[in-house]
C-alpha cells in the first residue's frame, strides 16, 4: 500500500497495530446490533475488525486506488457497504449509527461539525491529534474552553479514551495522537426549543469577549439568566450578530479547506 502518497493527499497516518485496533473496538460499546461508519478506511485494518464486532459497517474511502483495493479485499463481506466518496459530501444514514475511525487530520473540525449536527449520530470513537481533542473537550482537558467546546458540552459527552504511541502508525506522526469518545447525552441541560438561541448566545459572546476561562457552569447560569430576563428584541439583535459572525468564519474555513491538498505539510 502506498501510505506516503495517501498521507500527502489527505493528511492521514495509518494505524497498523492490529492487536491494539481489536482491543480498542472491544473496549467500545459497539455490538452486533449497531451500524458503524468508518471514515477513511485506508488499507482496511480497522474495517476488518469492525466487521467481526458490529452488525453492519459503512466504509467511506476517498482514494480510488484504496477503494478498489478494499473492494477486492472484502468482496465476500456481507455486512459491509463500501463507498468511494469524500465523507464531507457523504449522505449519512437516517437511522441511528456509531462511528469508529482514524480520520484524516486535516478535516477533523469539518468531520466533527458534520457528525454532531446530525440527529442520527449516537456515539463515535475518533482518532485525532491531541491539539484537536483539546479544542473539542476544553476544560478540564485543556486550559480553557474554546467556542466549539462550549457549543458541544450541553449535547455531547467528550473525553479521551486512549493515548497512542507514534510507532502505532505508518508513517509515524510528528504530533501526539489520541482517541476521543463522543456520546450524545440523553437529557441535555438546554431545552430543544432553546438550542439555536444557545448557539447564538455562545457565538456572540466569543466574538466580543475573552470568555475562554468561563466554566461550563458559568455559561449555563448566564444563558438561563439571558433566557429569563432579556427582552425579545435584544435576543433578536444578538442572534443576527452571531449569524453574521458565523458567516464570516464559514468563508474563512472554506478558503482554508481549499488549500489543504496543496499545503498538506501544514496539517501534519
Amino acid at each position: 500500500m502506498k501510505y506516503q502518497t495517501r498521507r500527502r493527499l489527505y493528511s492521514q497516518n495509518f494505524l497498523v497495530n492490529r492487536e491494539l485496533i481489536l482491543k480498542l473496538i472491544r473496549k467500545s460499546s459497539i455490538g452486533k446490533n449497531d451500524t458503524v461508519i468508518e471514515i477513511g478506511s485506508g488499507s482496511g485494518m480497522i474495517t476488518q475488525e469492525l466487521l467481526h464486532i458490529s452488525g453492519r459497517v459503512i466504509a467511506v474511502e476517498r482514494d480510488w486506488n484504496l477503494y478498489y483495493y478494499l473492494l477486492k479485499k472484502f468482496r465476500h463481506a456481507k455486512n459491509l457497504k463500501l463507498y468511494r466518496a469524500n465523507f464531507l459530501d457523504f449522505n449519512l444514514p437516517k437511522h441511528p449509527y456509531n462511528v469508529f475511525a482514524n480520520i484524516p487530520f486535516a478535516i477533523t473540525s469539518d468531520i466533527m461539525r458534520k457528525l454532531t449536527s446530525d440527529d442520527s449520530f449516537k456515539e463515535g470513537y475518533l482518532i485525532m491529534q491531541k491539539e484537536a481533542a483539546e479544542k473539542f473537550i476544553g476544560i478540564p482537558y485543556a486550559e480553557k474552553n474554546t467556542m466549539m467546546a462550549i457549543l458541544l458540552k450541553p449535547f455531547f459527552e467528550i473525553g479521551v479514551v486512549w493515548r497512542f504511541n507514534r510507532s502505532d502508525f505508518i508513517p509515524g506522526p510528528s504530533v501526539d495522537i489520541i482517541m476521543v469518545k463522543i456520546k450524545r447525552v440523553e437529557n441535555s441541560v438546554i431545552e430543544t426549543k432553546d438550542s439555536e438561541l444557545y448557539r447564538d448566545f455562545v457565538v456572540y459572546n466569543y466574538s466580543r469577549k475573552k470568555v475562554g476561562y468561563w466554566t461550563f457552569e458559568d455559561w449555563i447560569r448566564r444563558f438561563n439568566y439571558f433566557v429569563d430576563n432579556v427582552d425579545a428584541n435584544h435576543k433578536h439583535i444578538i442572534s443576527v450578530k452571531a449569524k453574521r459572525f458565523l458567516e464570516v468564519q464559514s468563508k474563512i474555513v472554506k478558503i482554508r479547506r481549499s488549500r489543504v491538498d496543496k499545503n498538506w505539510r501544514k496539517f501534519i
